[in-house]
């Protein structure tokens, strides 16, 4: 038996299978952790250009007529830096279509809307972000340096529609390609292309008044990154106005090295005010606005709007505040009436996997976990006994696209193994269902409008991103970027000493198979003993144990460079593994987690070339409280890294916090006493006695800078000095600039081989 800190106790396992697959091959010169070998993956290199993964195409997307396929596409020599770019169908062959600097002629300067709007979606690229065709195969509109522009596939020139002194942001063109629309300093506009004119649409902004803009905790929780939505007819559009006057202030201090900035931020603290929603409807030159019916209680979340295919119905989805409830509202965008279509509900939480997508004879298709798993019904116009298309103990991950006319259904899912995915069809009525795409790893689909083609993607964890064309039964095209791994990529200098990591399964506790992914040096001798590293994430809505390629991932490969054993494990309560798998965390966290993650270091102390005395465990954001939870709750661990973390739940924000621990507010319906005061660092902090190294964005909005600036104070208040410090001016929750990558990782590294010292023969 082993036990955690605070005295529980969990069930030994057994390891003599698992060890079966451990085969180390031996070599005659060991690696050391301090030395850096030729060949060898370095922190600098790891965040330089050309990017390791090769060239990079993103937002994929086939032309209207079917010819070609248009791309943002990194460069050499800056792989964020994004052009658009344009490949034949029929040839492969690619062209330049825009390129961003040259268009812009000087440097981007971002306004404060869009550095948050893209720091919400995790878009670290620059130059052309986003590009949208209209229906007509004659233009692409695309944003670049605030303003608009629009590419005409006839001339083979960029115009500029806009030229403002305010920032064009979420920028649309509708499907006849008469319109575009925009929002700039929190109102809608659009402009006739036709005419030229410019047409606002919302009025009575005020900074905290804000229209046609997600709130943060939408933007960030919910996955909506948009405030308005055009009707297919091009006659209206909605919109929704929030008001954020009722919301918490943070003071944040943000340190640079040229200046420091005093910002007041709106956040949303656990139990504390939303920000408060209204949805209108106006026409699409402008006029009066109609407010949408969307019930009396105004704690709520607007979580998706979608137009019926004849513009007559807008599907509404009102999320309740515990989000235990979820309304589809049927609205007439004539009147703004409403009724309800239909409900979702749920003990635990709801998972927002999506909006209705409507079809053409009235119904509309919806994603729901009703059954434990994600999978796709077919409802009619009444909204009642839906027919369950897709079946089985897997999820749907994405529908890819909707053939109406022949009835089929194109989705990603994971239906043999969690940690790949695959492409499929299906037809309406739930037969013949096929896979359509080969090859073990992680697939993933973009399908032209009448679904008769996609561009594929695939990778492996030894093969970066390919992407290439397919019909829609899965037949093979051209390539569009085979990206093949041979000397001449830039990952090739080090293929030899990359290592295909292991995969396997342990029990947790109560049976249920929990996924690993282990990297092991090739040339541990006999009788060596190794220290490891585990790398964590740990809390809901992602997966870190897959088979796919991961840039992130990489990182790993440097540790197992200088020596190190990687491991990572994903515990109760991540994704791609249904509902059930998901639930472990209700009102539970800072627990089942960490039982978790001690059976994956149990397994670790087991291998035969594991020094139990020399493991390490890094983590970044819920990672870094999961690792201060595995330094503070067990004697598993000689140190660990610790990146951007939660430390009080009560200082994360509404949307997320609250659906998996309730209100913090002792007294409230949605309170469970436990939650909060357990799932915080600070009820475990007397075990936190193993040297740590604390790193944190100063700029950070979104697990603010004060989570770590409590650890800090609590930790000197007890005289502890176990705890070292980096904290990086200017940066965020997810860093953008090289230099401080590379500094950040290779504090890292070098943090564990100080802590977990040498190897030990």
């Amino acid at each position: 038996m082993y036990f955690l800190k605070s005295g529980l106790s969990v069930a030994t396992i057994t390891l003599s299978m698992a060890l079966a697959g451990c085969g180390i091959s031996e070599t005659d010169q060991a690696k050391n952790t301090d030395i850096t070998k030729p060949g060898d993956l370095t922190m600098a290199r790891l965040h330089s250009d050309p990017s390791l993964s090769g060239s990079s195409l993103s937002k994929l997307r086939i032309s209207p007529n079917g010819e070609m396929v248009t791309v943002l596409q990194g460069r050499a020599d800056d792989a964020n830096q994004q052009d658009l770019w344009a490949y034949d169908l029929a040839t492969g062959e690619g062209r330049l279509l825009v390129s961003s600097t040259d268009l812009l002629g000087a440097p981007e300067v971002l306004s404060a809307e869009e550095k948050n709007r893209r720091e919400r979606a995790r878009e670290y690229g620059k130059g052309i972000v986003a590009y949208s065709w209209d229906a007509k195969n004659q233009q692409i509109l695309f944003p670049l340096g605030g303003d608009v522009f629009v590419y005409n596939l006839e001339a083979g020139k960029a115009t500029q529609v806009t030229n403002t002194d305010g920032f064009e942001t979420d920028v649309r063109i509708s499907a006849s390609g008469k319109y575009v629309s925009y929002v700039r300093d929190d109102e809608l506009f659009v402009t006739d292309l036709t005419s030229g004119r410019e047409f606002r649409l919302s009025y009575g902004t005020t900074g905290l008044v804000r229209n046609a803009t997600a709130s943060f905790v939408v933007q960030e929780e919910l996955g909506r990154a948009t405030g308005y939505w055009m009707a297919p007819d091009e006659s209206r559009i909605a919109y929704s106005q929030i008001d954020e006057n009722l919301l918490a202030i943070e003071e944040r201090i943000e340190f640079s090295a040229g200046n420091i900035v005093n910002v007041s931020q709106r956040y949303p603290f656990a139990g504390t005010k939303n920000a408060t929603v209204k949805l209108g409807i106006v026409p699409i030159e402008g006029g009066r606005t109609l407010w949408v019916d969307i019930g009396d209680e105004p704690d709520i979340y607007l979580t998706r709007v979608n137009w019926s295919k004849d513009a007559k119905h807008m599907y509404v989805g009102i999320l309740s505040r515990d989000q235990k409830n979820l309304k589809i509202l049927d609205v007439n965008p004539s009147t703004g009436a409403s009724h309800i279509v239909f409900e979702e509900t749920s003990p635990t939480w709801i998972n927002i996997t999506g909006g209705v997508k409507t079809l053409k004879d009235g119904g509309f298709l919806w994603n729901s976990e009703r059954d434990g798993f994600n999978h796709v019904y077919r409802y009619g116009s009444d909204g009642v006994n839906p027919l369950q298309i897709t079946k089985g103990n897997w999820p749907v991950l994405t529908v890819n696209c909707v053939d109406e006319a022949n009835e089929v259904l194109y989705f990603t899912a994971s239906q043999e193994s969690a940690i790949e995915r695959h492409i499929y069809s299906i037809n309406f009525d739930g037969t013949d269902m096929k896979q359509l795409s080969t090859g073990a790893g992680q697939h993933s689909a973009s399908f032209a409008k009448n679904c008769a083609a996609y561009i594929g993607t695939f990778s492996n964890k030894s093969t970066p991103p390919q992407t290439r064309a397919f019909s829609n039964t899965g037949e093979p095209l051209i390539w569009l970027n085979e990206n093949k791994l041979d000397e001449n990529h830039p990952y090739g200098p080090y293929v030899g000493s990359h290592i295909t990591p292991q995969f396997g399964q342990l029990d947790a506790s109560d049976g249920t198979k929990l996924d690993y992914i282990l990297y092991v040096p090739e040339d541990i001798k006999p009788g060596e003993l190794r220290p490891s590293i585990t790398i964590v994430y740990g809390g809901p809505h992602v997966q870190r144990v897959h088979r796919g390629w991961d840039q992130r991932a990489l990182l790993a490969q440097v540790l197992v460079d200088k020596g190190f054993v990687v491991f990572s494990l994903d515990n109760r309560g991540a994704s791609n593994r249904g509902k059930a798998f998901e639930d472990t965390l209700y009102r539970a966290m800072g627990t089942v987690e960490v039982q978790d993650q001690a059976v994956g270091a149990e397994f670790l102390k087991g291998l035969r070339f594991i020094d139990p005395e020399r493991m390490g465990v890094y983590g970044w954001s819920y990672g870094g409280y999961m690792t201060l939870h595995m330094l503070a709750q067990t004697d598993l661990y000689a140190s660990g890294v610790v990146g951007a973390p939660v430390t009080d739940w009560r200082l994360y924000d509404t949307a997320y916090t609250e659906r998996y621990l309730g209100d913090p507010n002792p007294g409230t319906p949605n309170y469970t006493e436990g939650a909060y005061e357990n799932g915080e660092v600070f009820a475990h902090i007397d075990g936190l006695t193993e040297p740590f190294l604390l790193i944190h964005g100063m700029a950070d909005d979104n697990v603010v800078f004060r989570h770590s600036i409590k650890l800090m104070g609590e930790m000197q208040k007890r005289g502890q000095h176990n705890m070292r410090i980096m904290t990086y001016p200017g940066e965020k929750h997810g860093f953008r600039a090289k230099t401080n990558k590379i500094h950040r990782d290779t504090q890292i590294l070098n943090f564990f081989v100080e802590t977990l010292g040498p190897k030990k023969h």
